[in-house]
């Protein structure tokens, strides 16, 4: 019930305007006024607009900048990782060629060790006969 008066008295405004202009000048602003208000500010709420659009597309700008580093250093991290990864399985066969080498190594001294143990019993047996005879 309270918008009713309120829209009774914006009518009755409305109404001294139509019927008595010159009235309207000097008690309140006339319809000519209110829309060259409500102009000026939208103009002003424009020129806001205006300068955050500006702000924004800078600030686009410069994220669009910053992604092209970071899109350039992760592609340098990939090649590094990628060349790391291709060292690295270089380097996993290698290791498992000289474990290989290691092991033949390994047993062929171990046989070697074996035949030089055997052929110095011999030898001892040999020394102990000569030195009873």
């Amino acid at each position: 019930m309270a918008t009713k008066p309120k829209s009774k008295s914006k009518l009755s405004k409305l109404r001294s305007h139509t019927t008595a202009p010159n009235n309207a000048m000097t008690t309140e602003p006339n319809r000519l006024d209110q829309i060259e208000n409500l102009l000026l500010q939208t103009a002003q709420r424009l020129d806001r607009v205006a300068e955050q659009q500006t702000i924004n597309t800078q600030t686009i700008g410069n994220l669009s900048n910053s992604l092209n580093d970071l899109s350039n250093q992760v592609n340098d991290f990939t090649g590094t990782a990628n060349t790391v990864l291709g060292r690295s399985a270089v380097l996993d066969d290698i290791i498992v060629r000289l474990d290989r080498n290691f092991e033949l190594h390994q047993q062929r001294f171990e046989e070697n060790q074996r035949s030089t143990n055997a052929a110095l019993e011999r030898l001892e047996a040999i020394l102990i006969r000569l030195m009873d005879k």
